[in-house]
Order: C-alpha cells, then sequence, then structure tokens
C-alpha cells in the first residue's frame, strides 16, 4: 500500500497539542498493513511492515525485555497531561503547573517539604538500554556511559539483541538513505552501538500512553517495534499533523520520522478482552499504590523506540572502559541461564514468569559464561523444572568442577566432552574457567552431586 500524507494540522495547531492525549478523532486514516508513506513533497514519513519478527521471535524478544521499564517521572511531554486526581499526584500537591491542564509540575514531595525547583511529570514505565550520553543526575555530571540496565542486566539485553538486529536489517531495507548516514555518524562511537546496528539506544516503554510530543537528542529516523502479552485494542501511533494512524501490534516495524509530532491512543480491554486476559497468569508484580500509569493491567505492551543519540558524538575519544562493560552480580549471587529454543508455544508460556536468561543450548550457556567472565552459574535444561529459590553461592562447596542438580532415571549423569548429547541435566558451574575447559570437550574435568535428601532445588518433568 502506498499512499501520499497531506498536511491537515499546522505546525502551530501541533504545538499547542503539546503533552495532550489524542483520541480517535485525531485520525482519518487507521494503517492496518504494510504502507509507505510519503509526504507531498516526495520525502518519506514512514514505512511500516506487519509481522517482521514471526511468532516465536516476538515471543523471545518479550521475554528479554518485559521487565526493564521501570517507573520514571522524567518523559516530558509523552508522559501526558497531569491529573491532579490521579494516585501519584494525590501524594504531591502541585505548587505550580507548567501550564494550565499541563504536563510537568513542582510539588509538595512526602517528607512534606515545598519543592520549588524540581519539575516531574506522570510516572510511567520507561527505560532505556544501549548507552547514554553526558548529563547530569542528583547534582552529579555523568560522563558518556552504557546505560545502567545493560550494566545490570546485561544477559537480558543480549537475549534481546537478535530483535533488535532485525528492527536494524528492516530499517537498511525500507530507507537506505538514512540508514547509511546512520551508521556513518554511530561509527564515530563504533563501542556506543548495539550489535551491528546504527542504534546506540533503545528506549523501553510498559503499557505507556504518549502525549503529544517530538523526539529530541536523536540522529536519523526512529525505528519501532511492539511486543505483547495478553489481549487489548488500542494505542495507534497517531501523527496528527496528517490526521494518520498506525495500528502497530506484536512484532510489527514502523520506520518513521520521529521529529514530526506523534503520540498514541490509548490502551484499553473489551469484554472478550478482559475474559482471556483473566485467564492467563499475571506475569508481573506491580505495586499499584505507587501510581505509574498503565499498570493496573494484566495485559502488556512493550514498546521499543530504536534511535541513535546524536550528542555521544561529542563523547571524550578515551571513554572510561569500566562505563561500557556489564556489571557482573555479586560474588555470593548465583546466575541462571535455561536452555530452551523456546519453539513450542507452551515452553514459552512456562518461561514468562521466570527472570533467567535463555540459551539456545548447552554450548551457548557456555560461550555466554566465558564472554562475561562469569561465575556462579547455573544452567537448566529446559526438562527440568525448578521447585525451590535458586540457591546461594555458599551452597556449592566444590569449586574445581561442576555439581550435578538432577540425575536421570537411569544412573548418574555429569558432564561428559560437549559432543556429548547432554539431557535432562542442570548443573552448577562455579567459574568461567571451568566453562571454557567444558567447551574445549575436557574429558578431566570433575563432576559432583549433591545428596537430593540435603539439597534438591530441581526435579525432572
Amino acid at each position: 500500500m502506498n499512499i501520499t500524507a497531506s498536511v491537515k494540522l499546522s505546525e502551530e495547531d501541533c504545538e499547542a497539542l503539546k503533552g495532550k492525549y489524542l483520541d480517535d478523532s485525531y485520525y482519518d486514516t487507521l494503517i492496518t498493513e504494510d504502507c509507505d508513506c510519503l509526504r507531498e513533497d516526495g520525502s518519506i514519513l514512514f514505512k511500516f511492515r506487519k509481522r517482521l519478527l514471526n511468532r516465536n521471535e516476538a515471543d523471545v524478544a518479550f521475554l528479554a525485555f518485559k521487565n526493564l521499564a521501570k517507573a520514571t517521572h522524567s518523559r516530558g511531554a509523552s508522559a501526558g497531561p497531569i491529573d491532579p486526581n490521579s494516585v501519584y499526584w494525590k501524594k504531591r500537591p502541585i505548587i505550580k503547573m507548567n501550564k494550565p491542564g499541563g504536563w510537568s509540575a513542582t510539588y509538595v514531595n512526602l517528607s512534606g517539604k515545598a519543592d520549588g525547583k524540581m519539575k516531574v511529570q506522570n510516572e510511567v514505565a520507561s527505560n532505556i538500554v544501549g548507552y547514554w550520553s553526558e548529563s547530569k543526575q542528583m547534582k552529579m555530571n555523568l560522563p558518556c556511559r552504557m546505560s545502567h540496565y545493560s550494566r545490570q542486566e546485561f544477559l537480558k539485553v543480549e537475549d534481546g539483541t537478535p530483535c533488535i538486529q532485525a528492527i536494524s536489517d528492516s530499517y537498511k531495507k525500507l530507507h537506505p538513505e538514512w540508514y547509511e548516514k546512520q551508521m556513518k555518524q554511530a561509527m564515530i562511537q563504533p563501542e556506543m552501538v548495539v550489535g551491528e546496528t546504527p542504534f546506540s539506544t533503545i528506549t523501553i516503554n510498559r503499557n505507556f500512553r504518549t502525549g503529544v510530543h517530538k523526539d529530541a537528542g536523536d540522529y536519523g529516523f526512529g525505528n519501532l517495534s511492539c511486543l505483547e502479552y495478553g489481549h487489548y485494542h488500542g494505542g495507534y501511533f497517531i501523527l496528527p499533523k496528517y490526521r494518520i494512524a498506525i495500528d502497530m501490534r506484536h512484532g510489527d516495524h514502523l520506520c518513521v520520522d520521529v521529529h514530526e509530532f506523534h503520540a498514541n491512543t490509548a490502551l484499553y480491554e473489551t469484554e472478550e478482552d478482559k475474559l482471556l486476559n483473566d485467564k492467563m497468569p499475571d506475569i508481573f508484580k506491580d505495586n499499584l499504590e505507587v501510581g505509574v500509569v498503565g499498570l493496573n493491567n494484566r495485559y502488556a505492551r512493550i514498546s521499543l523506540v530504536c534511535y541513535l543519540r546524536g550528542e555521544l558524538k561529542s563523547c571524550e575519544k578515551e571513554l572510561d572502559p569500566v562505563l561500557l562493560k556489564a556489571k557482573l552480580p555479586a560474588k555470593t549471587k548465583v546466575s541462571v541461564m535455561y536452555v530452551n529454543k523456546l519453539k513450542e508455544r507452551k515452553n514459552r508460556v512456562k518461561f514468562f514468569d521466570k527472570n533467567w536468561a535463555r540459551c539456545e543450548c548447552h554450548e551457548d550457556a557456555l560461550k555466554r559464561m566465558i564472554k562475561h567472565k562469569m561465575i556462579n552459574v547455573i544452567v537448566i535444561d529446559d526438562t527440568c523444572e525448578i521447585i525451590g529459590k535458586v540457591p546461594t553461592a555458599s551452597k556449592f562447596k566444590e569449586k574445581d568442577g561442576i555439581t550435578i542438580l538432577n540425575i536421570e532415571a537411569d544412573g548418574k549423569k555429569g558432564v561428559k566432552p560437549c559432543n556429548t548429547k547432554v539431557k535432562n541435566l542442570s548443573y552448577y558451574i562455579p567459574t568461567w574457567e571451568i566453562a571454557k575447559r567444558m567447551l574445549k570437550y575436557d574429558t578431566t574435568v570433575k563432576h559432583y552431586q549433591i545428596n537430593p535428601p540435603v539439597f534438591n532445588p530441581f526435579s525432572l518433568t
């Protein structure tokens, strides 16, 4: 489908809408299929592709990103109009609004102190992974760096990287001119890009209905996708200037000029949606008393906004390598890698409530452990179900080999050379050096067993 977008609303009229929510009355055309949209001057406004990711790929990406959107009150006009009667603002009496019915305010904080300097917006679930430019936080000057969640949740971000790569590959096909410009710009700081893409940063939103805004601080086109859990309606991406909306759903790709004003319509459940959602596991543990907008529903819409931070080109040439690397877990914590290709829907659903890294195979788990120089890792085969809490590292006394966590009915199993078929096997690896030996088919790697009556966190399904 090819269409030409005509200007229906002036730039001044769009500016007057800044920070406001839009409903269905602000569009005449709803895009629900593949579409190339040009402005009247022939320039690209957006290109939209349905089902860029197949169901399996989209589900895996959802698992990777579902927990990374965290509460924030600093999303500007996109956070939407402030409702003084909402849960969040009832606890924070407003001192002054940026304008009547506006989207930013100073307030009386929870300790009762009138803070007339700090301006905040509605609290929404949004966060970034990837890299960020210099900024000020809590009166501190922060240098160019890997984002906090990329450092802390590096395995999850790594799980989601194939999805980001797929979006990048689609961008290259849909808009090669801007892709090449953006890639050239990204290569000024090649250590600050996600995978082999022209993206430095991914904003991850959950159930976030954005108010009218333009994206700022990015270079090139915005590339968006959507990942879903459960059933809902709405959430259309609106370009009010052209009165066009796009229905972006699970695994779709939207390549769009985000320097135009845009917003989203409300997300909502029909009666049928709610009946279906009520039968699904509640995979989030949100504290609704916090008042984060959009989290009082069982369904989830995770939106991904992929872009290049324009300011990264100004970063110091000698970047602190510590700020660009993953932060390994504490020495007492055990990380979990779950071996499951997730090809079957039941396996994906089973995995939704687990905050574990996912691996294609046992060899993949070993390689990831070596790559990040990790210690204290449990590898769980998908034939096993956890029936207790993941233990601390102190539970495992032997550090010169691996510890087997379950046995097959036909007898004891250990890690044989990696070319031996591994079945019904879960085990603890104390160091990445031992993982390296296993990957090299070292048959001298010692293996131990925990006596089930003493400690048995796993059982066969």
